[in-house]
């Protein structure tokens, strides 16, 4: 709506909200909460994520998920976040650091590939490849989150044999965006982020 003559827009503030919190409809618009700028390919498939977020990334074998999700995790770390990425299922291992140098990655992530949320804090950013291996249920997310409320979480899943995700859909509404990988190319099938694409992009 057009500001009237002389009239000065009203500051925003930056507003931490508790679940248990009730908050007004005017209260809500006049916070400001904080998202990234993302660049490439990811900037135009998410847009502007808010922190934190969680997404899952989800594909077949072969297709190139954890590939993205490495990629990924690159990009957050010179978007200067502290990341963590738990690589559970393939391990810290020489496979793993072939897929390293075939992205080019050498920013500096930390993994490990151990499940220990003991290790969590202190990262804006924790990858979990993939969270059938590591064995998490939907309701231990739910209390992840709360135990680490500024902490976004990405989590790999793998896919069933018809394309759709291990994860179910007890585990889409948990997470804020949801990115299919098939042939190394990344679809957003749901995202709740400002300036996203619904687009297939090819990643590699």
């Amino acid at each position: 709506m057009p500001k009237s003559s002389g009239s000065k827009p009203r500051a925003t503030r930056t507003v931490n909200v508790s679940p248990n919190q009730v908050v007004s409809a005017n209260q809500l618009a006049k916070m400001k909460f904080s998202t990234l700028s993302l660049a490439g390919k990811f900037g135009k498939l998410l847009g502007k994520p808010y922190k934190p977020f969680y997404l899952m990334i989800y594909g077949q074998r072969f297709h190139g998920k954890s590939s993205v999700a490495l990629l990924f995790a690159d990009l957050l770390v010179k978007c200067g976040l502290n990341v963590l990425y738990v690589s559970n299922e393939e391990g810290v291992k020489g496979s793993l650091q072939e897929k390293l140098l075939r992205l080019g990655i050498s920013n500096p992530i930390d993994f490990v590939e151990n499940y220990n949320t003991s290790q969590f804090k202190g990262y804006d950013a924790v990858f979990l490849d993939s969270t059938q291996t590591v064995g998490m249920k939907p309701d231990e997310f739910k209390a992840l989150k709360k135990r680490f409320p500024n902490t976004s979480f990405v989590l790999v899943f793998k896919a069933n044999r018809d394309g759709t995700s291990k994860g179910g859909t007890d585990w889409e509404h948990d997470v804020d965006a949801i990115m299919h990988i098939e042939n190394q190319s990344a679809t957003m099938e749901k995202n709740r982020f400002p300036g996203g694409s619904t687009e297939t992009i090819k990643i590699f």
